[in-house]
């Protein structure tokens, strides 16, 4: 099975963005100095940030190719869309409802209505 380097490369960031988001939320309490949450948050965004990068410089080679991205995408959508309303219900059931998961959702479904309408007006 031949890897493809790039696919190879998002593969570790996709990793490392998760082996950071968990080492942030600290399970069992291991260790968590501020210096070291502040490490973790640099990490995080840089890693987040080059993730970007390769999955904006996508190539496609032809319409199959890019039917596969438009489904990964759209899937990936519906999950974390799923996740977020999962999570506000929890956080309203606990009376503990953070503001910046409504906000992602809220980001997340008015960035999708204004690329529909502007790729519908093209």
């Amino acid at each position: 099975m031949k890897i493809n380097k790039n696919r190879l490369s998002e593969w570790l960031l996709a990793l490392a963005i998760i082996a950071a988001l968990v080492l942030l939320v600290n399970p069992m309490n291991v260790i968590m100095t501020s210096m070291y949450a502040m490490m973790l948050l640099g990490l995080l965004g840089l890693t987040v940030i080059t993730f970007g990068a390769f999955v904006w410089r996508e190539n496609y080679h032809d319409e199959r190719e890019e039917l596969h991205a438009m489904k990964a995408a759209r899937l990936s959508y519906f999950v974390g869309g799923g996740v977020l309303v999962t999570a506000i219900v929890v956080e309203t059931v606990n009376h503990a409802l953070d503001v910046w998961l409504v906000v992602a959702l809220a980001a997340m479904v008015v960035t999708k209505l204004i690329v529909s309408s502007w790729n519908q007006q093209r």
